[in-house]
């Protein structure tokens, strides 16, 4: 008998979502002496804390949500990713360039998380999606307000070249 606790999509990625905020939170740290920097980053922190909360409202509203997950919302992806988060934050980044702050943001906000956290909210149906969405920060603003931070704080060309596939 396993004494595991079976895979439970919404609360997993909101572990992630706040892994992502931890991560945001360390880099409005490393940046105090630059206010707008610093600014600019605990609000990307706290942003993703309200989309993990959002996750976890969507855990007390739907039920037998399992059902229509796909594959990419399995545990071993959410393993892979929370792994992935992980090795972010056991750099200990005592200091980071700017540059690479922005390229790490990039590498997150650019990978399927985003998707995965929009199909389950999906998953409670539109009404309550619509509504818990309207709550926090679209995915889509927030990478608006990424583009133009890179522009603006980041010198490296190829790092501003690439913000606009974002």
């Amino acid at each position: 008998m396993s004494s595991e606790k079976p895979f439970d999509a919404l609360e997993r990625f909101a572990e992630i979502e706040w892994l992502v905020a931890k991560i945001y939170f360390r880099f409005s740290h490393l940046f105090l002496h630059q206010p707008e920097l610093r600014d600019f980053w605990w609000g990307m922190a706290k942003e993703e804390e309200q989309h993990g909360s959002i996750l976890s409202a969507c855990k007390a509203i739907i039920e037998n949500y399992e059902e229509t997950l796909g594959a990419d919302i399995s545990w071993g992806r959410a393993e892979e990713l929370k792994r992935w988060l992980l090795l972010y934050l056991s750099r200990g980044t005592p200091s980071l360039e700017v540059d690479e702050a922005f390229r790490i943001a990039l590498d997150i906000e650019s990978s399927e998380i985003d998707a995965i956290y929009g199909k389950l909210l999906q998953l409670a149906g539109q009404n309550i999606a619509k509504t818990l969405a309207n709550l926090g920060v679209p995915a889509s603003v927030q990478r608006q307000k990424l583009k133009l931070a890179v522009r603006q704080f980041c010198t490296d060309p190829e790092l501003l070249a690439g913000v606009d596939s974002l």
